[in-house]
């Protein structure tokens, strides 16, 4: 605190400064004159005490959270169906089994022949279920996320029994298989476990984390002919283990020269494994693990793999196993001939690729039924004795998608939505609450305009930059991939995309079991783009900002999926995007883990999220000004949302709805929970995600209308100017939207003489002295600040 004796003097010397200055104008002298104003200069300046001690910043006019956010609903429905398994009820229908993604995600039962839904059972706590298998005894067992819970469903009663989670701390289980006892093994993310559940006692086996490193145990096949697992683990280099499931021994089994990064799904047939190996079927003999060579019928070649679509391929039935091709062909492999080949007559699966498959009977006759694509409840019969193709859509529930991002049109206002997994995008209409969907464009994870009303997206899992019109029809060019890095430059998720000018901006994270992500700089005139890996050793590039011929870009700790952290705390680089040179490298919030926004600010400074601190940085400097804690804790990379309004500073962190009072450093929660996510329309009103209470995953829309009363430009200077002269008082918001400074008549109007200004200041000064806005001591500076300055002259 400034001590007493020193405020008293800067009274006396503002007091006998007002009188002269008055003097000089009564007789038409000159004012004393000041340098240009400052630039809003950062941190806050020492506030004058009143004789009852601080001023103490006035509360931020924000309602409670439930009076200000407005839950939409969810804007979306769909339909993502991830696996199915044909099985027979105890009346003797045939049915089909799918757990369509959605919250507390429900087990769908459709008869094959009727072609209705039988029943929808709840599966609590779950969101989607990649593994279903049917046991030998009808029982259907479903594997789910993001709780990693084993399900059983009894035909007999139509009822589900939550098994709990086999393997604890996991998130999701993957390829379910049974062997005839009735046992159930499945793989689990992200430790990359393997486990049987035995239904006679409940126990669970464990055979333990199967790598040091890669995180899913993605697919599993029981061979029945020699009572072992064969297990597929995965990212970045697929790895084929066999377990021996009594003594638990591990094998591996990879077949030399395998650079495939996923085993996505195993089966098993006629002493064989089949593998789908990044969408190469590859086969393995169950005995000695070796590589089996088979004929490609179409060249009667030699071939150790062949392309394969989606999932794997069925049980053995006449002509062998079945599966699609990557035109999406009916495909099969004969095993008494070793020989792979579409069916003859060629047939094709028009919904999407085969993702389950089972063999009915029918009069004698086995025929293969199938579901095909992920969105639509495709469905299939196949016939191989008289080879007729039949295809519908079952009616599997739709459910509310889990959301992903949302970005808002800044001329129309309306807000794009994506669909976490199933890639769809809808256009949610704030003047009728309806949305419509449109594209499916990939699981986006960032995006933005670039001023002609076109949009650069991300997506997740390609490292993909597209650019979309939403004006114009989908095309083969619409929208137009860009470039791919997943391949290339091994980054997969791009976090930030960011058009200003002729160039587009996209900060990435690395692939799977990588370190170092990128930024990356795509020229639009040319096509043309630059990747600048690892600028932040080890690190992902989480945020980007350009500022002037520079890009300042923000860095989070993680590495790749399957990766722990090299590094402790996030950096802020400042780089030539023309050279890719680091030009400037701090650490703004010691111990962040990332530095997930960042923005310009009205004081032309830069202002950014890392966690849950908000900091300022000068540019020009580097150096850090100020510190404004949110919350305390740790976020990632894709958790992170700023942005300007009325002269304060909204923004969304960890779940939180917050706005900040730059002036004053303090920040007011709106909501504490449940958001991701924040987009502004034209007209001030916020969306962001929302997740209810109980739910795993956003999947409602959610807005924010702020108070409307504020200043069009408010002038947020750390202290209060009149023209050219700094007043030394405290700036702040004695009412939403206005500072002390925009209260005072305007310096740029233009005033008939400066003594006209002088005595409009004195006035306003008054009223708020009157109703306690302004302290008389405050007022007094200001009023000396006024007639010091040069408005009106």
């Amino acid at each position: 605190m400034i001590p007493r004796r020193h405020v008293r003097s800067a009274l006396s010397r503002a007091v006998a400064t007002l009188a002269v200055t008055l003097g000089l104008l009564a007789g038409g002298g000159p004012a004393a004159t000041a340098g240009p104003p400052d630039p809003v200069r950062p941190g806050l300046p020492f506030p004058f005490p009143s004789e009852n001690g601080p001023i103490q910043p006035p509360t931020t006019p924000f309602g409670p959270a439930d009076d200000v956010i407005r839950d939409l609903g969810s804007p979306v429905s769909s339909l993502t169906v991830m696996e199915g398994a044909i099985g027979k009820l105890p009346d003797g229908r045939d049915v089909v089994y799918a757990v369509p993604a959605g919250e507390n995600a429900r087990l769908n039962v459709v008869d094959l022949h009727t072609r209705q839904l039988i029943s929808a059972t709840p599966l609590p706590g779950a969101a989607g279920g990649w593994a279903i298998v049917v046991a030998p005894d009808g029982s259907v067992y479903a594997g789910t996320y993001p709780n990693a819970h084993l399900y059983r469903y009894s035909p007999d009663t139509g009822t589900v029994t939550d098994l709990g989670q086999p393997i604890p701390g996991e998130s999701q289980i993957y390829g379910l298989t049974a062997d005839q006892d009735g046992n159930v093994y499945a793989g689990t993310y992200p430790t990359a476990h393997a486990f049987k559940y035995d239904p006679s006692n409940g126990q669970v086996t464990d055979y333990g984390s199967l790598d040091p490193v890669q995180q899913y145990a993605r697919s599993t096949v029981y061979d029945p002919d020699h009572h072992k697992l064969f297990v597929g683990v995965s990212t970045p280099n697929a790895r084929l283990l066999r377990i021996d499931v009594e003594t638990k021994a591990v094998e591996d089994i990879t077949p030399p020269g395998t650079t495939a990064k996923d085993f996505i799904d195993l089966d098993y047939a006629g002493g064989r494994v089949f593998a789908n190996a990044s969408s190469r079927l590859v086969v393995v003999d169950a005995v000695t693990g070796e590589q089996v060579k088979f004929t490609d019928s179409a060249t009667g070649t030699q071939v150790m793999d062949y392309p394969i679509a989606a999932r794997g391929v069925s049980a053995a039935g006449p002509g062998g196993v079945y599966f699609t091709n990557n035109t999406l062909a009916l495909t099969h492999y004969d095993l008494d001939t070793n020989t792979v080949g579409p069916v003859s007559p060629p047939r094709t699966l028009t919904r999407g690729a085969s993702i389950g498959y089972g063999w009915v009977t029918e009069n004698g006759v086995p025929v293969l039924y199938g579901l095909a694509g992920n969105y639509s409840g495709g469905t299939f019969r196949y016939n191989p004795q008289d080879g007729t193709l039949a295809q519908w859509s079952s009616p599997f529930q739709y459910a509310p998608s889990p959301l992903m991002h949302e970005l808002a049109d800044p001329v129309t206002g309306k807000v794009f939505v994506n669909v976490y997994l199933n890639g769809s995008t809808g256009i949610y209409d704030p003047a009728t609450g309806k949305t419509t969907i449109t594209t499916r464009q990939g699981q986006v994870e960032a995006w933005g305009w670039d001023g002609t009303g076109k949009m650069y997206v991300g997506i997740y899992p390609y490292g993909r930059l597209s650019l979309w019109d939403p004006t114009a029809p989908d095309s083969p060019t619409n929208p137009k991939e860009l470039f791919s890095l997943v391949d290339s430059h091994h980054q997969n998720r791009p976090v930030s995309v960011v058009p200003a000018g002729n160039r587009v901006y996209v900060g990435t994270t690395p692939a799977y079991g990588e370190y170092g992500g990128a930024l990356t700089v795509f020229d639009v005139p040319t096509g043309a783009f630059t990747v600048y890996r690892n600028l932040v050793p080890d690190q992902t590039i989480a945020s980007v900002l350009p500022l002037g011929a520079d890009v300042w870009a923000g860095s989070g700790i993680e590495g790749g999926q399957g990766t722990e952290p090299k590094a402790s705390e996030a950096h802020l680089i400042k780089v030539d995007p023309s050279t890719g040179q680091v030009l400037s490298d701090i650490v703004p919030v010691s111990g962040a883990a990332s530095i997930n926004e960042l923005i310009a600010g009205p004081d032309g400074n830069l202002w950014g999220l890392a966690d849950g601190i908000v900091f300022v940085v000068d540019p020009s400097t580097g150096q850090v000004v100020r510190q404004i804690p949110v919350f305390g804790g740790v976020t990632g990379a894709n958790d992170g949302a700023l942005s300007w309004r009325d002269g304060y500073l909204y923004g969304v962190t960890g779940g939180r709805l917050f706005v900040l009072d730059i002036l004053s450093g303090e920040a007011t929660i709106l909501r504490d929970h449940g958001l991701n996510r924040l987009t502004q329309t034209p007209d001030g009103t916020y969306y962001t995600l929302l997740r209810p209470d109980g739910y795993t995953s956003p999947t409602n829309l959610a807005s924010y209308s702020p108070p409307v009363d504020g200043c069009p430009q408010s002038d947020v200077r750390s202290t209060v100017w009149t023209g050219n002269i700094d007043s030394h008082v405290v700036n702040r918001f004695p009412t939403y939207g206005c500072t002390l400074t925009d209260e005072l008549p305007d310096a740029k109007s233009d005033w008939p003489s400066h003594a006209a200004y002088v005595s409009a200041v004195n006035k306003r000064v008054r009223e708020l002295e009157d109703d306690g806005t302004v302290e008389s001591w405050e007022g007094i500076l200001i009023r000396v600040a006024a007639a010091r300055s040069d408005v009106g002259k």
